[in-house]
């Protein structure tokens, strides 16, 4: 299948999608208005966050929520897909991979004060990355060895690297 897709329809689709993610969080709150204190999108100024904050919560046991929403227009092709590749290839002027942003942003607001981060995107995962899920997460002790090894590149140490993907 051959479609093309306008340059300006992918950021204002990315916008979309991330707003039906914040507008589903904002109902669970109103299901469950104990839960946070507050809930903000694009949550610039909370800089701890920062890589891991499009929505970002404050739980009232004073825990935070982080939700990364990555979206594509492709989900279905296979240029498009989840996988270690994405997360690890660097970009902008750092040279920086979505795995560092996003482990940098775990550990800086802390796994004792981290009540959950997630990404939620529409990407489908390849074959690799899918043979390493289980109930969402990735199994750190399914990954070769090679492959671990980058990625503890990427997050900082092999401890980090173990802990960030046991709870993300």
């Amino acid at each position: 299948m051959n479609r093309t897709v306008k340059r300006s329809v992918i950021p204002a689709s990315d916008y979309v999608y991330q707003t039906l993610v914040g507008i589903k969080t904002l109902c669970g709150w109103l299901d469950n208005p104990s839960l946070h204190e507050w809930i903000e999108f694009e949550a610039d100024d909370e800089p701890d966050a920062s890589g891991l904050d499009d929505i970002v919560m404050q739980r009232m046991d004073g825990q935070m929520e982080l939700i990364q929403v990555k979206f594509t227009v492709s989900e279905f092709e296979t240029d498009y897909a989840l996988s270690w590749e994405w997360l690890t290839a660097r970009k902008g002027k750092r040279g920086t991979s979505l795995l560092e942003k996003w482990t940098r942003a775990f550990f800086r607001v802390g796994p004792g004060r981290l009540a959950r981060a997630q990404l939620i995107t529409d990407r489908r995962p390849d074959a690799e990355f899918a043979a390493q899920l289980s109930a969402g997460k990735v199994r750190w002790d399914q990954i070769d060895d090679s492959l671990r090894q980058e990625l503890v590149l990427h997050a900082g140490g092999a401890t980090k690297a173990e802990e960030f993907f046991e709870r993300f």
